[in-house]
């Protein structure tokens, strides 16, 4: 997918995200149910994924606080036992965890506005294009830092893992 076309789907994702849970304030549980927030036939499998995240962390951010989104670490952990995690292990990756949710408490609120900055650009009849291409990348900009800073933690955690202990945890299944 070449950077234009990138750009455009990332908007559309976002602009849709917004318009569902601008739509499910009153409800916070209304974002997980409304139409629309599963994946389309034809839409591929990474559009729902990506769909489905950015739902899962709008819904999130509208907490602030009141039930943060589960992370990997958290995944890793619940299969501390069957994957014989050392006491030791479980304390790098709960440091590895805690740095990188601070990172993303950060960017939470960053990239709210800049989601709302867009969906307010694209709704303006007086924007040109050009001006929603901006704000749509301002977006991407401060969502590919919450995806790196995610991956980042996932690696080292992954890192903090015997090849065996990895082995075994990718066997696992995981509720959604």
């Amino acid at each position: 997918m070449n950077k234009l076309s990138y750009l455009t789907f990332a908007a559309l994702i976002a602009l849709g995200s917004f318009v569902q849970t601008a739509s499910a304030v009153e409800d916070p549980h209304a974002a997980h149910s409304a139409p629309g927030t599963q994946p389309q036939p034809g839409g591929g499998e990474h559009a729902g994924g990506m769909r489905e995240m950015m739902m899962q962390h709008m819904h999130a951010m509208r907490g602030h606080g009141g039930g943060e989104q589960k992370g990997y670490a958290d995944i890793v952990l619940q299969f501390a036992d069957d994957i014989k995690l050392s006491d030791e292990q479980i304390g790098k990756i709960t440091r590895i965890h805690q740095a990188a949710q601070q990172k993303m408490e950060e960017l939470g609120p960053k990239l709210h506005e800049s989601l709302k900055a867009t969906h307010e650009v694209f709704l303006n009849p007086a924007s040109d294009e050009a001006a929603i291409r901006k704000t749509a990348k301002e977006h991407t900009v401060i969502f590919d830092e919450l995806v790196e800073t995610a991956l980042k933690a996932r690696k080292e955690i992954n890192a903090v893992l015997t090849p065996e202990q990895l082995k075994q945890l990718q066997t696992k299944k995981v509720a959604p």
